[in-house]
């Protein structure tokens, strides 16, 4: 399981960075984040890096989208349906010269927030596109499944989805999943249960499968296979908002507090309780060990009050984006059981800390992995009732 860069508000710099530490890397650029005129320049810097650059055209809501998503050249004008004839090509025209200036690997087709009520609707708009683009280029395609909370929920509607997309000629599927409650950690069962459920489907139906904003909840993916999780710095990078991508005004990046990710807890902390920790004498639960040390929080545990230390915003997203790297790398496994086998370990390790923390007063808040612990684990096992034999049989094929 890879992870790929979800871009935001402010990570242009930042994903250079890391993609140049790491010697490659997939980037998903947003155009909300990034201006049309941009791309091109920056997608050639990203490749003399070594990563790899996608486009996200994020038509989740064609009638109502963000301001900027409408000075893209895609963008349908007003009174156009994006499924008619000419609306679908003028669409698909200017996605496709995107993806050819960018030099993409892979070419996200765009989709819309799909209710039970929708999916035909989506499914031809699909399929239209599909057929446009396989006359045009030879670039893997992977098409947009952004799907909205009670969608998921409903574990047969899944079923019956998988298989009428199945069928569609397209290698790949790039899904948004709408949380359910809008929850960050999300501690609905049903719903982690619906999203693995078409996970595994699709693995097993030969597809290639990309979550899109995610967070280390979605480590829970690599037991389906999914191919990789894309996540970013701030959390409309990590878990879907529906408003960032039809809110009229350019008014939706606000300030945020600096966190520090635990990965051992899978929780993460506000790094001023780092000093508390500090001054009672356990600052060093919260020091990462092994493979998740780390040069972007390293300055926390040298010996100083961890507020005097210059741990700021950008290194936080740096340590949480460098761990849920190398959690993800950690989860990809040779076998099925050996995969689930170490997301066991990892739930009841985080569990067993997170509890321990909670007796010194120190919580998450809605960050806390808590919630998540409970609906993973039901999903965990749910998930191995239904597809664990074939997942087992198939593994080294998907």
């Amino acid at each position: 399981m890879e992870l790929f860069l979800q871009m935001g508000h402010g990570m242009q710099a930042l994903t250079q960075e890391l993609i140049k530490y790491w010697g490659k890397g997939t980037c998903i650029i947003s155009p909300v984040n990034m201006k049309q005129d941009k791309l091109e320049d920056y997608s050639k810097r990203i490749h003399a890096l070594g990563g790899e650059v996608l486009f996200d055209p994020q038509m989740f809501y064609p009638k109502e989208g963000h301001i900027k998503l409408q000075e893209y050249d895609y963008w349908p004008q007003e009174g156009v349906s994006v499924t008619s004839e000419n609306g679908n090509k003028s669409i698909n025209r200017e996605i496709l010269r995107i993806n050819n200036i960018i030099n993409s690997s892979q070419i996200i087709l765009p989709g819309i927030e799909m209710k039970e009520d929708q999916v035909k609707y989506n499914l031809d708009w699909i399929s239209a596109t599909t057929d446009y683009f396989r006359e045009k280029t030879d670039k893997p395609l992977f098409a947009t499944l952004c799907l909205y909370p009670e969608t998921i929920r409903n574990s047969l509607f899944i079923e019956a989805l998988v298989e009428a997309i199945k069928a569609i000629d397209v290698e790949g599927y790039y899904i948004v999943p709408h949380p359910s409650n809008n929850e960050y950690i999300v501690s609905d069962p049903s719903w982690v249960i619906g999203i693995m459920k078409l996970i595994s489907c699709l693995k097993l139906a030969n597809k290639t499968v990309v979550i899109g904003y995610s967070n280390h909840q979605g480590l829970i993916y690599s037991l389906a296979h999914v191919d990789a999780i894309a996540s970013g710095t701030f959390m409309n990078t990590r878990s879907f908002v529906p408003g960032k991508f039809k809110s009229p005004k350019d008014d939706d990046v606000k300030q945020k507090s600096t966190w520090y990710y635990l990965p051992s807890a899978m929780s993460e902390y506000k790094a001023a309780l780092l000093d508390i920790a500090k001054q009672r004498g356990y600052l060093e639960i919260f020091e990462p060990t092994g493979d998740f040390k780390n040069r972007y929080s390293e300055m926390l545990f040298g010996g100083a009050q961890p507020s005097s230390t210059n741990y700021n915003e950008p290194n936080s997203f740096r340590h949480y984006l460098y761990c849920l790297k190398t959690q993800c790398e950690m989860l990809t496994k040779k076998s099925y059981q050996e995969t689930i086998d170490t997301y066991e370990f990892m739930l009841n390790t985080a569990e067993n800390q997170i509890r321990a923390l909670k007796k010194r007063g120190m919580s998450g808040q809605n960050r806390d992995f808590a919630p998540g612990i409970e609906a993973n684990r039901i999903a965990l096992f749910a998930n191995n009732e239904d597809y664990g034999f074939k997942l087992n049989m198939e593994w080294d094929r998907l």
